[in-house]
């Protein structure tokens, strides 16, 4: 009788604790209405701004992101984006001044709630020469979005009868609305600066992300309810640097500032990149560095990228080494991220060739 009384003891504490936690994590999304997130920011660009669309080499690029996080508490969080961008040139022959027509789509899924979100947005951005070397990219994205979440794991208090579960006991919360849909828009603009020669460029950008504020919560039975929850404005400033050092070397350089409602997100950072291979078409480097982020929680990003002929590999690992939340969440141990990029190159008509001047 003793040990089962200790069993059901700690299975009570268990659940209670995983409920504590998921209300936690659920409020806090309710809170911050928390973004589709990536650390390798550079490496997901039409979710840092849709003026990034077309700011490539070449004539298509595909994206793929996947982000994983909080699995020790355990109330993982996942997040998957992919895109596909195509350009389409105003005039055969010229290459400086295009419309990029994307398709941009992102999934998350996170702890024991299953609260998932589910984005599909069609990014469009308008290239213009300012002068040889510089180019201004204006662009916006329509999205459209699904929100839901899974009821079998919530837990209320009014299920804990004399310090025993009861997952048939009545409960005062209304969940009849498990899902909703709702239309975003976000918009932002790029100015692209290269060296003619080198491989020195530097972006610097802004974006505003749901510029239309749409509800965000499972409560408000229409638009007009006062208790309806809209997501905050989210304003983005960035800047993205690689620097020609020498022949071989080249310096990576990078800052974010995102504020959202009374939060705000600083990344900033650095690496070096080495050429190990010029040959054409099976280029090969290797980028080292790392960011800093600060955010509810401060994280030291380390960061490894490869880069093969038009590939590109990016892996990172969040390391809450000196957060508190990262302490009482996560135990320190961060979360992996992986980027993966391909640029594709058409053939075009050798009278008339002439390379993509952005690189």
């Amino acid at each position: 009788m003793l040990n089962d009384s200790i069993v059901n003891t700690f299975t009570t504490l268990n659940l209670l604790r995983r409920g504590i936690i998921s209300a936690l994590l659920l409020s806090a999304y309710a809170l911050t209405a928390q973004d589709i997130h990536f650390s390798q920011f550079g490496n997901s660009p039409l979710n840092l701004n849709p003026g990034l669309a077309g700011v490539f080499g070449g004539d298509i690029r595909f994206v793929g992101n996947y982000r994983q996080q909080w699995r020790t508490v355990p109330v993982p969080y996942t997040t998957i984006s992919g895109s596909v961008e195509n350009k389409v040139y105003f005039k055969p022959g010229r290459y400086d001044r295009f419309v990029t027509a994307s398709l941009l789509i992102n999934y998350d899924k996170q702890g024991e709630l299953a609260l998932q979100s589910l984005q599909v947005g069609i990014p469009l951005a308008l290239t213009l020469p300012l002068n040889k070397n510089n180019y201004l990219t204006l662009g916006a994205t329509p999205m459209f979005g699904q929100r839901s979440f899974d009821t079998d794991e919530i837990t209320f208090s009014e299920q804990y009868i004399d310090g025993m579960f009861d997952p048939g006991a009545a409960i005062s919360e209304d969940l009849t609305v498990t899902s909703l849909k709702y239309f975003d828009i976000s918009a932002g603009a790029n100015l692209r600066m290269q060296a003619p020669k080198k491989r020195t460029r530097f972006d610097l950008g802004f974006a505003a992300h749901h510029i239309n504020r749409p509800a965000h919560d499972f409560w408000a039975s229409s638009v007009t309810d006062e208790d309806e929850v809209r997501l905050h404005q989210k304003w983005t400033f960035y800047g993205l640097g690689l620097f020609q050092l020498s022949e071989k070397f080249d310096f990576m350089a990078q800052g974010l500032y995102q504020k959202q409602g009374g939060y705000s997100e600083i990344v900033y950072g650095g690496g070096v990149r080495m050429h190990l291979r010029e040959q054409r078409y099976k280029e090969l480097a290797l980028q080292i560095g790392a960011d800093w982020r600060h955010r509810y929680n401060n994280a030291l990003v380390p960061r490894i990228d490869v880069f093969y002929g038009t590939w590109a590999l990016g892996l990172t690992f969040d390391w809450d080494v000196f957060s508190r939340a990262g302490e009482l969440i996560s135990e320190r141990r961060g979360g992996p991220e992986i980027s993966l990029t391909y640029r594709f190159y058409k053939i075009k008509a050798l009278p008339k060739f002439k390379s993509c001047p952005i690189i």
